[in-house]
């Protein structure tokens, strides 16, 4: 229930928090979860693709691509005549966005290592795209504003991000579990530095990079019974997290007990014939000037 990819700027701590580049971390483990938690959002991001206009034949830049699942989606939507190059940090991470892209036959995806603001690119990419990439910057709208400096006139700029506070992470009914587990992914996200309400300040982020006004909609999956995937999802995040956790004193890892705890938030939840809302994924987009 965290973020998904990245585009780190370096930045030094500030405001008693950590640096915010990446703050899952990269591991087999957080690889798994990228992919896990693409699963709950793929559907609103192929949303966001057909409403900002992509399409076949485009050229397009994914910034923190992670492990592709971004970059794979829009390279199916604009076929064998578009191109999608999917950049990120992390090599490892892209050893991985390469190997699926050959499973899935996608020959029109790249990727390159590096930070999209800052790499050497040709311009006049046909469209932008992210999703929790900006949640991670110091400076979002610099982020944003050097990004879209690499899109043509007309060009789509489309991005997503979380808002994943203990307000936007819901279970109905409340239940004590996960209260508790959902507390502790919220507050390590914010102590480590994620801007975790990233998905509401689109709106200003795009404006103050110079873009037109944003459209925008929000979604959020939803779900419960013994089958969810919720339960492995949320564990996934707080075993990635769990580091974070115990070093700014959240919990222990006895507290948290790893382990067992997707079972324990299946059981609760059955039990209380529940259902939990993960994060809210805010869209927004805009046609370039």
């Amino acid at each position: 229930m965290t973020v998904d990819e990245d585009v780190p700027t370096g930045t030094e701590a500030t405001a008693g928090r950590e640096n915010a580049a990446y703050a899952m971390g990269r591991s087999e483990a957080e690889t798994e979860r990228l992919i896990r938690q693409s699963g709950f959002y793929a559907p609103f991001t192929r949303r966001l693709f057909e409403r900002a206009g992509l399409g076949p034949g485009m050229r397009v830049l994914d910034i923190g691509t992670g492990a592709g699942d971004v970059a794979l989606m829009a390279a199916e939507m604009v076929g064998a005549s578009g191109s999608v190059m999917g950049v990120d940090y992390s090599p490892d991470v892209l050893e991985t966005a390469r190997a699926r892209a050959l499973r899935a036959g996608l020959s029109n995806a790249t990727f390159v290592e590096g930070d999209a603001g800052a790499l050497k690119l040709d311009g006049g990419f046909d469209a932008a795209v992210g999703r929790l990439v900006l949640m991670h910057q110091q400076d979002p709208a610099k982020t944003l504003r050097s990004v879209a400096a690499k899109v043509r006139s007309g060009g789509m700029i489309a991005f997503q991000e979380y808002n994943v506070t203990s307000r936007s992470m819901v279970v109905y009914p409340p239940t004590s579990l996960w209260e508790r587990a959902l507390g502790w992914i919220a507050t390590a996200l914010e102590r480590a530095g994620v801007e975790t309400e990233m998905g509401f300040k689109l709106h200003h982020t795009f404006l103050e990079a110079g873009l037109p006004e944003p459209r925008m909609e929000l979604n959020a999956p939803l779900g419960g019974g013994p089958r969810w995937g919720g339960y492995e999802f949320a564990t996934g995040t707080l075993r990635t997290l769990l580091p974070l956790v115990e070093r700014f004193g959240i919990a222990t890892a006895e507290e948290v007990g790893v382990d067992t705890l997707a079972e324990r938030l299946r059981e609760e939840m059955v039990a209380s014939n529940g259902v939990g809302k993960p994060p809210e994924m805010v869209s927004a987009w805009v046609l370039k000037p």
